[in-house]
């Protein structure tokens, strides 16, 4: 696949378009075979990620990095996709996640940046795809294997839909990481904090998701909850929007001195419809 077909693929806007064809063009830089493999084990990959753009130099909107990372992902990914039998709709939703965050990443001169390149690892080195709704990560810690779902900023969040990706992915499992098959599906976030039973009303699409995992413990000292839900905001005080429901309640909670934050939990199969 060449490069101006996997941008088209994934719908990635036209100016990051441009200067990524303008940085091939005039690339220079030759990718130490050290360093290529380092950004494809776990152990390094906030490390390598890091020297990366040390190695790059000088990256304001972050193009050249993007661009390096697409070329491990159209010479390395994508083959092991074919390989494997892995379906193109698979990877052309979890790449997706490169335009979901550059495209909705604006800046005030009306240019786009890309500032994830140390999450990419996950997709590039097949330990995280987009099945639906949803995105799974496997993820082997010591011996110890558990499936991590994410849930992406334009997720179908009816429960219809999360119980239909849920139940893809159990495909997806048995066919691609049979040795995967015992492992728990869990997932780190706010959206199954026990707090939320008093911030949404009963037919709220977070609140079923939620009511598909068991809690298994609370970190309230977490606070990376804030992007998601007050973007922009980092700070807790009367400033906070108050747009939607969970906005004001959630408000409400946090000035009168309580506490918010993540919670990790695992999936009931038996609640899936």
């Amino acid at each position: 696949m060449k490069n101006c077909e996997f941008y088209k693929l994934i719908n990635l806007n036209e100016w990051t378009v441009n200067q990524l064809n303008d940085y091939e063009k005039s690339r220079n830089f030759v990718l130490p075979e050290e360093l290529r493999k380092k950004l494809f084990s776990r152990e390094t990959w906030d490390e390598s990620v890091k020297e990366l753009k040390e190695l790059l130099g000088e990256d304001s909107y972050g193009i050249k990095i993007l661009w390096e990372q697409i070329n491990l992902v159209l010479n390395y990914t994508y083959p092991e996709y074919q390989k494997n039998g892995i379906s193109d709709e698979v990877f052309t939703a979890t790449f997706g996640f490169i335009s979901r965050f550059v495209n909705g990443n604006c800046t005030d001169d009306g240019k786009y940046k890309y500032d994830w390149a140390w999450w990419l690892p996950r997709q590039t080195t097949l330990q995280e795809f987009r099945i639906g709704s949803l995105e799974y990560e496997f993820v082997n810690t010591k011996g110890h294997k558990e499936i991590e779902v994410h849930i992406p900023s334009d997720a179908n969040m009816k429960i219809e839909a999360l119980c239909q990706s849920f139940k893809d992915f159990f495909s997806f499992r048995k066919q691609y990481f049979k040795d995967w098959t015992e492992a728990p599906i869990t997932t780190e976030t706010w959206m199954i904090m026990p707090e939320l039973e008093n911030f949404l009303p009963v037919d709220s699409k977070i609140l079923a998701f939620k009511h598909l995992f068991e809690i298994d413990n609370v970190d309230y000292e977490q606070s990376w909850w804030m992007g998601w839900i007050y973007p922009g905001y980092s700070e807790i005080n009367e400033s906070l929007p108050e747009k939607t429901t969970l906005h004001r309640n959630l408000k409400k909670h946090l000035l009168s001195g309580k506490k918010f934050g993540i919670a990790k939990g695992h999936l009931i199969t038996e609640r899936l419809v």
